[in-house]
Parts: structure tokens; sequence; C-alpha cells
């Protein structure tokens, strides 16, 4: 499959992916107060389609030779500003392994693309399967009694592990 063809799809579902992100977010992000991380998280997103899908359709040959390194890059930009924003010493960590992969890409090579995207699909999981420290929740009006008390009972269980 050409790359022409493989960009035009991977752009379709980066879209796809970034628009059920902002969908199933948005009620979180506003209760949490951070509807600005989601932007950021949109622009980053955008930002690395437009860049990639140039590299491709262009032929940029210093983009495509540096795809790992900006993706794993804007990636560690968005955990360091999600991690700023909910005060999450672990998003903050998932931010700098980002980093420190990059400094170490060059010692893989030919092994660049499964490293990136080991490091981002393992760190992904790690933050969707395991309790993460945040602050403390907010009272948001529009939550429910029970919501509320759902945060609550989140809160401990992050105290509980920190």
């Amino acid at each position: 499959m050409s790359w022409n063809i493989q960009a035009a799809l991977w752009s379709a579902l980066t879209l796809i992916g970034t628009a059920v992100m902002v969908v199933w977010t948005r009620f979180w992000v506003k209760v949490e107060q951070v509807s600005w991380v989601l932007y950021c998280w949109v622009i980053l997103m955008l930002v690395g389609l437009v860049l990639t899908d140039l590299g491709i359709f262009l032929g940029w040959g210093n983009v495509l030779m540096r795809l790992c390194p900006l993706w794993l890059g804007l990636s560690a930009f968005g955990y360091f500003l999600t991690g700023l924003g909910v005060r999450s010493r672990a998003i903050l960590l998932a931010g700098i392994v980002h980093l420190l992969c990059i400094f170490l890409l060059p010692y893989f090579c030919g092994w660049e693309f499964l490293i990136a995207g080991g490091v981002m699909v393992i760190s992904l999981l790690i933050l969707a399967e395991f309790q993460w420290d945040m602050r403390s929740p907010i009272s948001y009006d529009a939550l429910t009694l029970e919501q509320k008390q759902f945060n609550q009972q989140q809160h401990q269980l992050r105290r509980m592990i920190v």
C-alpha cells in the first residue's frame, strides 16, 4: 500500500479518534475545569497530522525522518499540559518517558516506529488501567449527588495509592 493511501487512511482515523475524544471527554473536562487541556490535545493532534501529511504528500524528507520524535514530542507536550492541568505526577511521568524515548530512538535504528508506538500504547494502557494521582475533586453544580459521591470515592482511592 502506498504512503499516500496510508496517510489518507491514518489521517481519517486520527480525525475520527480526535472527534471521539472530544465527545467522550467534554463533560469531564468541563467538570474538572480543564477544557483548555482538551483544546490543546486537539491542536497537537492537528499539528502532528498536518506535518505528517505534508511530509508524505510533499516528500519532505526531514519530516519523514523525524516522524517518531515528532509524535513522541507532541505526546510528551500534551502529557505535560494535562499533568499540570490536573496536577498529576503520573501523567507528568508519562511525558518524561516520552521525552526520554526521543533520545533513545537513535540507538534502535530500524525499530523507531515500533519503539515509539510501543511507548505510546503502553503509556495509554497504564494510564487507562490504573488509578493515577490528581488534584482534589471539584464540586460542580451540574453534578448529581451520586456523581459527586463517585468523585469523592475516586479521590479517596487515588489518595490511598499515593
